[in-house]
């Protein structure tokens, strides 16, 4: 299997989610999917564009980028989907900007929903 792009979160962040974390804070679950690896990519897309704020700014084939701003201070978030046709899989990795301490928990619970939204669309 390729390596993949994205990455666990920094050590001790408490900004950052993904699925190929271990740390209790960071950890998160990957999407299953039951279709094609585009299906899944154009998925991720649509679920992107379901969100005020966001621009994709990284769409190679089994990887997108993309910045969710946020409401009030927009802050740009970066976010970014790899679809593992190996394992049928959709990873994901969320981090706040670099220079905040702590979100309060905001990167998680939107990273919930569009996880949640992933999972609606990808069950047809």
């Amino acid at each position: 299997m390729p390596a993949k792009r994205i990455t666990p979160c920094p050590e001790g962040s408490q900004k950052c989610v993904s699925t190929l974390d271990t740390q209790k804070y960071c950890a998160m679950e990957p999407v299953p999917f039951t279709g094609t690896p585009d299906q899944a990519r154009v998925a991720v897309l649509q679920v992107i564009a379901e969100f005020p704020r966001t621009a994709v700014v990284e769409d190679d084939g089994g990887y997108v980028k993309a910045i969710f701003k946020t409401k009030v201070i927009r802050f740009k978030d970066t976010v970014e989907f790899e679809v593992d046709a190996e394992d049928n899989l959709v990873h994901f990795r969320s981090e706040s900007v670099p220079y905040a301490g702590s979100d309060l928990g905001a990167n998680r619970k939107r990273m919930t929903v569009v996880r949640a939204n992933l999972v609606a669309a990808l069950a047809g």
